[in-house]
């Protein structure tokens, strides 16, 4: 089951009450689960118009398309960030893997003892 923020849902229910389809069309039509799109209803007391707007006051959506282009600006942007700094931890941790894989190959030989689990020990 997919999880949809709030941002999500306001915005389905909008979609939903303006489609002036039946929830159950409605819901296959956007590939979500009926009994999904049951519960954001009854989480929601199945919304009118006047009171979507409501929601969308309350969860902050943008209202126009400038605004909303802006906040999706902003958005990839920090995801932009996140992904340099995730890259960034997953390469220093490669090289620490390396380095400590190179310091088990050096003692081994050094010491001559065997420090690795083989692939046939139990």
């Amino acid at each position: 089951m997919n999880k949809y923020n709030e941002t999500e849902k306001v915005l389905l229910l909008k979609a939903y009450i303006e489609s002036g389809m039946s929830y159950c069309s409605f819901a296959r039509s956007h590939n979500i689960p009926v009994n999904s799109f049951s519960f954001m209803l009854q989480e929601y007391g199945h919304p009118d118009v006047s009171s979507i707007l409501e929601l969308m006051k309350k969860v902050d959506l943008p209202t126009t398309v400038e605004s909303l282009q802006a906040q999706l600006s902003k958005e990839r942007k920090e995801h932009e960030a996140e992904l340099k700094r995730l890259k960034k931890e997953l390469d220093k941790e490669k090289l620490r893997s390396l380095a400590n894989s190179t310091l088990i190959d050096l003692a081994e030989k050094m010491f001559n003892i065997s420090i690795r689990k083989k692939s046939d020990a139990k």
